[in-house]
């Protein structure tokens, strides 16, 4: 008995790894029929990601005297509260407005009127809202009717991940309809094929720290009980805005090399076509890779945590 269960276990190990390396050699043909055999411009390659942003942070140690039988740690008031940032950037360095979806009510799930209406929402940010502030096939349908044209001509190809939003009929049905093409970065490899996660996310979440950190530096006043103000949503807007800003498009393209979709980036093609060729120059790149998991809610980023203000 002990021995079936092994070679069980053995032969559905050997089955999922080979069905991993079918689905990425199948992920890699399709691209180089998008890329080589179609030669489609990059401005018509997409990459869509999702990352949520801890909003309070929960303190883990504290001080006390040493024998104490009781510890008392002071927590900010409040559950633990997050937001999601949606984005999408193409080929040749374009970005889509960065999607945020925040916490909205118990109800509807929604923001009100009357804190929207307060909002001020730059050009390069959108803003929805759910029950949990997770991005869930709602917001990613709402989010595809935005971003695609109902008359396109020629054919997007969008690149996610396995996230179960984008598997949704819906939300495939929807981008069918738009003609654009999805498709899919193999499973636990996005890593290495999502540009997103090669070279994007990190930059924009450093910058996203940075706008948070200069922000506390002028802001040290203190509520009635003693905490530091909490940032609002206007201010976590104007953080995701900035972020997002400070991304360049030559970022966004070597991250799609550095994640094998594309050759060379467009900037390198443009120069090689307007200037003297230079083949003693060496070109060297740089790339952070970080994956992430593709499950039912988006992994928890614990380099980012903030402490938040629902004032709007």
């Amino acid at each position: 008995m002990f021995c079936q269960a092994f070679l069980f276990s053995k032969f559905k190990r050997l089955a999922e790894d080979l069905f991993l390396q079918l689905e990425e050699h199948v992920f890699m043909e399709r691209v180089e029929e998008i890329v080589g055999v179609n030669n489609t411009h990059p401005s018509r390659i997409i990459n869509f990601d999702q990352t949520s942003v801890l909003l309070q942070k929960t303190y883990g140690k504290t001080l006390s005297p040493i024998g104490v039988k009781q510890v008392h740690v002071i927590q900010p008031p409040g559950e633990k509260e997050r937001f999601t940032v949606g984005l999408a950037v193409t080929g040749d360095g374009q970005k889509f407005p960065a999607a945020i979806v925040f916490k909205g009510g118990v109800k509807t799930g929604q923001l009100s009127a009357n804190i929207l209406g307060k909002l001020k929402i730059p050009d390069n940010v959108r803003v929805f809202s759910t029950r949990t502030a997770w991005w869930n096939s709602r917001i990613d349908h709402e989010w595809i009717k935005q971003s695609f044209e109902e008359d396109t001509q020629n054919t997007l190809y969008l690149i996610r991940d396995h996230f179960a939003a984008h598997l949704k009929f819906e939300s495939r049905e929807l981008l069918e309809s738009r003609n654009v093409d999805q498709v899919f970065i193999p499973r636990g490899m996005t890593g290495t094929y999502q540009p997103l996660d090669v070279g994007i996310n990190a930059p924009f979440k450093a910058n996203l720290k940075r706008a948070y950190h200069e922000w506390r530096k002028e802001r040290a006043e203190l509520t009635g009980k003693g905490y530091l103000r909490k940032p609002s949503r206007q201010d976590f807007i104007d953080f995701v805005s900035q972020a997002w800003a400070d991304v360049n498009p030559e970022t966004i393209e070597n991250a799609f090399v550095g994640a094998q979709i594309l050759p060379e980036p467009t900037y390198m093609i443009a120069n090689e076509q307007t200037s003297v060729e230079n083949d003693e120059a060496p070109l060297e790149f740089s790339f952070s890779s970080i994956e992430e998991n593709s499950g039912d809610e988006v992994a928890e980023d614990s380099s980012l945590e903030y402490s938040f203000s629902t004032d709007y």
